[in-house]
């Protein structure tokens, strides 16, 4: 469902993707994982079509990013998503289930925790809740593929819980997930592989039981 080869990208004249090759199937999910710099949210950027690559190719749902068909196709999580702060919670749901033709996912909101924020403007939100919301709208409309850039940030233990519950269902509907973090923990719990991506390469990739003491040595 993912398909990326010999992805590069280039920012400011320097590399920070370099020839990064990998995929996600269907009912996988796929950690991320490297330090602050690595080349995980560049690499993001290209796969959600946020930003072209300078060489190489990816594929989503057999769509090109960008495209209307491969954004109907994936959910996306960014660090930092542009959310419209004048509108509530759930004027929020209801715009981005118009915009996919699908109806707002009550069930998805309330495991979210939203219910109880469907009047409050998304301006008057905390970090966490904003996270929620984020999580909801990448979701709700139940996309084949899910690309997710630390979605755990900002969120409390318990909603830490809620949302590997929430991924794992996703995986057993069948979505190819792939997830960034810098959280080795979290990665190896909830992920059947793992991809490390140092100074913009990936270095190693497999089953974390079979990583995690390389990881460990190298503080990812």
């Amino acid at each position: 469902m993912i398909a990326v080869d010999g992805l590069v990208r280039r920012r400011g004249g320097r590399t920070v993707v370099d020839g990064v090759s990998f995929t996600v199937a269907a009912g996988e999910m796929v950690g991320l994982i490297g330090h602050n710099g690595a080349g995980k949210t560049s690499l993001i950027d290209c796969i959600a079509g946020l930003a072209r690559p300078d060489a190489g190719q990816v594929r989503v749902a057999g769509q090109v990013p960008g495209g209307a068909a491969a954004r109907a196709a994936t959910g996306v999580l960014v660090q930092q998503p542009g959310l419209p702060a004048r509108l509530t919670v759930a004027e929020t749901l209801a715009l981005f289930a118009a915009l996919h033709g699908t109806a707002v996912d009550g069930a998805l909101a309330t495991a979210l925790g939203l219910d109880g924020l469907a009047g409050t403007r998304v301006d008057r939100l905390s970090g966490g809740q904003r996270q929620r919301l984020a999580l909801a709208l990448a979701v709700q409309h139940a996309p084949p593929v899910l690309v997710l850039d630390e979605p755990g940030t900002a969120l409390d233990a318990v909603m830490r819980r809620d949302l590997a519950a929430l991924l794992a269902a996703r995986r057993a509907a069948g979505a190819a997930i792939l997830l960034a973090t810098h959280d080795l923990a979290e990665a190896a719990a909830d992920c059947d592989r793992l991809l490390l991506l140092a100074g913009g390469r990936l270095v190693a990739q497999g089953r974390p039981a079979d990583l995690a003491a390389d990881l460990i040595g190298m503080g990812a």
